[in-house]
């Protein structure tokens, strides 16, 4: 393994993977058993990856669903049903002694047959007189009957999975994916996005179908622990040595343990250096990445109202921890209620996270973009 392909700016595989190890065994443990996962975590925190590292470890068939161009409820029924069929010839293989059975758990669908290059291939045919609901449900009940009776286990990947909420009918359909999950017994579905706090709506509040349906997932920032050691083994293999504690506490500081922002950061030094790197190279790697993220980030920035405009460039260069007191209000020109809803916006944005009762920053490049 070349050292630069330690650090992936898309998906993490094999020794590039850098730890997860309790995630890891938390998500493998939930599809085993049967057991549906809502995984959760801000932008680039590595989600593909760790569902991808945990399908290496298991033999159960699993297609992906990605939702990302669902506009409408006849997309969303589109999406599924092709990836139920998929599946169906993933797990159950040659499906066409089994037409008594299609037939029996079909109302609404009806499978047929198109002759392919080795084998029958099953497609199910929409009806035009019941609902994408209605339709989904059955083709989703049909996969689980059709595993319960070949005896196997089988996973779907929904990807995106917040568009439902945007589309008019969504919630029929979450209740129709609701009806489906409490009934499946070979089936589990893994539900994940880029928009946590939508995600976070759909199986947080009681009021949605889709409410206390999953196990909860929460993907973190990584270790320092876990880094240095993922770093140092690249370290090795391009220098021969470890970083020096100074240079990799640099790395840490600047990145803020960002999964993304570390491995852009590490990519530039491993590409750059023939040598061992210092921290002064650190810090010159760090001014790449902030000059190649500028114009996107500062876009995004400049369609932010100007109250969360100044929310954040408080956050990036005060202490957020007193961002509630006089003294911050009066140096942003805000109300105490002003902050407190833009601070609400910035989370569902997903500008900012809240943990242990503090503000901090998601894209650690803006601390640099803001003080400035």
């Amino acid at each position: 393994m070349k050292p630069r392909h330690y650090f992936p700016l898309g998906k993490a595989y094999g020794e590039a993977f850098c730890n997860r190890k309790e995630e890891t065994q938390t998500l493998l443990g939930n599809l085993e058993n049967g057991k549906h996962t809502f995984l959760v975590s801000p932008r680039r925190y590595g989600k593909s990856s760790l569902c991808e590292h945990v399908f290496t470890l298991t033999a159960l068939s699993r297609s992906k669903l990605d939702f990302h161009l669902a506009i409408n409820e006849k997309d969303v029924e589109r999406i599924i049903i092709s990836g139920v069929t998929e599946l169906i010839g993933k797990a159950i293989g040659r499906v066409e002694k089994l037409l008594v059975a299609l037939k029996k758990y079909t109302k609404r669908l009806k499978p047929k047959f198109s002759v392919g290059t080795e084998n029958f291939h099953l497609e199910l045919e929409i009806a035009n007189d019941s609902s994408p609901a209605e339709n989904i449900a059955e083709a989703l009940l049909l996969l689980d009957k059709l595993l319960q009776k070949r005896n196997k286990q089988a996973i779907l990947l929904f990807d995106e999975f917040q568009e439902i909420a945007q589309i008019e009918s969504g919630k029929s359909i979450e209740g129709a994916i609701r009806h489906v999950g409490q009934e499946t017994r070979k089936l589990s579905f893994i539900f994940s996005g880029s928009n946590s706090h939508i995600l976070k709506g759909m199986f947080e509040d009681e009021r949605r179908p889709l409410y206390k349906l999953c196990r909860k997932l929460m993907l973190g920032r990584i270790n320092e622990v876990h880094y240095q050691a993922h770093l140092n083994k690249a370290a090795k293999a391009m220098w021969n040595q470890n970083l020096k504690p100074e240079v990799f506490n640099r790395i840490m500081g600047l990145s803020e343990r960002h999964p993304y922002y570390v491995n852009y950061l590490c990519d530039i030094l491993w590409s750059e250096h023939k040598v061992i790197p210092e921290v002064n190279h650190v810090d010159e790697a760090w001014d790449i990445v902030v000059e190649e993220e500028r114009s996107d980030l500062l876009k995004d920035f400049f369609m932010l109202t100007e109250n969360q405009r100044k929310l954040l460039i408080y956050i990036a260069s005060q202490n957020a921890e007193t961002i509630y007191s006089d003294e911050a209000a009066k140096q942003m020109d805000l109300p105490i209620s002003s902050i407190s809803r833009g601070l609400n916006s910035l989370i569902e944005k997903g500008y900012i996270e809240k943990t242990h009762e503090q503000y901090q920053l998601i894209v650690p490049i803006y601390k640099k973009l803001l003080k400035t």
